[in-house]
C-alpha cells in the first residue's frame, strides 16, 4: 500500500469525518458562508513525506503502518483545529503566537543572506576593520604569592609592604598555602582567568612587568603579582580565523537584511505611537 493510498484510506475514517464535520457546522451555525479553499484539508504526498521525514528525524526510523496512520490523523486534527482556531480570532492578541510569526517573518527576510558566502575580500575588510578583536589575547609569565582571604587588614598590609619594597626585592608577608600554581610560563590570559577568575586575569592587563604589584584579588582572596613577560601574539591572518570572520560577517548580513525589510514593510503602514500623559 503506497502513501497516497493509506492517506485515501485514512479519510475516509468516521474520526476525520466527525472532525471535518464538526468545523462545517461551526461555520453553518456562525452565521459565515464556509470557504472552500480554506476548508479543504488535503493529504497529498508531499505532506505524507514530510510526516515520515520528521518522524526519521525524531526516531531514527521510518513509521510503521499504524504509526503512519497516526500521524496523518494527527496533521489532519491539527489542520482543523488550526484552521478554527483562525476563524475564531484566537491568534490575536496572543504574544506567543505574535513572537512565533514574528520570528518566521525574521526567517525568511534573512535566508538569503544566511544562505551566501562572503568573498575574501570581504573577510579581509572585515579582519582590518577592528584587528583587535580577532587578535590572539596576549600570554603571561609570571610568579603570584597568596596571602589569603580578602580582608581591609590583610589589603592594607600588601600596599604597606609594597610600598617599601626596593627595585629587586621580593616581598616577606607570609604566603598561605593554596592548590595553584605559583609561577606561570607564557599562560595564555583565558587559562589564568579559568584557574584564578577573571578578575585576577583582568588585573594583569594593567599590572606593571619587572615587579612586584598587588593586592590582586582571585575568587580565593589576595595575592601578590609579579609579571614576568607580556607576550602578543602576532597579528591575526585571515586563514588561520576564516571561519569566525565568516560567522561575524553572515550575522551582520543577517541583521541588515532584516533591518532593511523592515524599513521596507514599514513604508506601507502608518505608525501612530500615543504615550500616556
Amino acid at each position: 500500500m503506497t502513501w497516497r493510498t493509506r492517506a485515501a484510506a485514512l479519510l475516509r475514517e468516521p474520526l476525520v469525518h466527525f472532525l471535518v464535520a464538526g468545523a462545517l457546522i461551526f461555520v453553518v451555525l456562525s452565521g459565515r458562508a464556509p470557504d472552500t479553499g480554506e476548508r479543504r484539508i488535503v493529504v497529498d504526498e508531499a505532506v505524507v513525506t514530510g510526516l515520515v521525514n520528521n518522524y526519521v528525524q525524531a526516531f531514527r526510523r521510518p513509521p510503521s503502518d499504524d504509526e503512519l496512520d497516526g500521524l496523518i490523523r494527527d496533521y489532519v486534527r491539527g489542520e482543523v483545529y488550526y484552521r478554527e482556531a483562525l476563524r475564531l480570532g484566537l491568534d490575536r492578541d496572543d504574544d506567543v503566537v505574535k513572537k512565533r510569526l514574528r520570528n518566521k517573518m525574521l526567517a525568511i527576510a534573512g535566508a538569503e543572506a544566511e544562505a551566501t558566502r562572503p568573498s575574501d575580500a570581504e573577510l579581509q575588510a572585515l579582519l582590518d576593520k577592528d584587528p583587535a578583536r580577532y587578535a590572539e589575547p596576549p600570554r603571561y609569565t609570571l610568579e603570584q604569592r597568596y596571602l589569603g582571604s580578602d580582608t581591609p587588614s590583610l589589603r592594607a598590609a600588601a600596599i604597606a609592604q609594597l610600598s617599601s619594597l626596593k627595585p629587586g626585592d621580593a616581598p616577606t608577608l607570609p604566603e598561605q598555602p593554596i592548590p595553584l600554581p605559583g609561577t606561570l610560563d607564557g599562560a595564555p590570559l583565558i587559562d589564568i582567568a579559568t584557574q584564578f577568575g577573571d578578575d585576577f586575569a583582568l588585573a594583569l592587563e594593567k599590572a606593571p612587568t619587572g615587579r612586584w604589584t598587588g593586592p590582586v584579588a582571585s575568587g580565593f582572596g589576595l595575592h601578590l603579582v609579579k609579571v614576568i613577560r607580556r607576550d602578543n601574539p602576532p597579528p591575526p591572518k585571515l586563514a588561520d580565523i576564516r571561519q569566525r570572520l565568516e560567522n561575524d560577517w553572515r550575522s551582520a548580513a543577517v541583521r541588515k537584511a532584516e533591518e532593511d525589510n523592515l524599513n521596507a514593510l514599514l513604508k506601507g503602514y502608518d505608525v501612530v505611537i500615543e504615550k500616556p500623559r
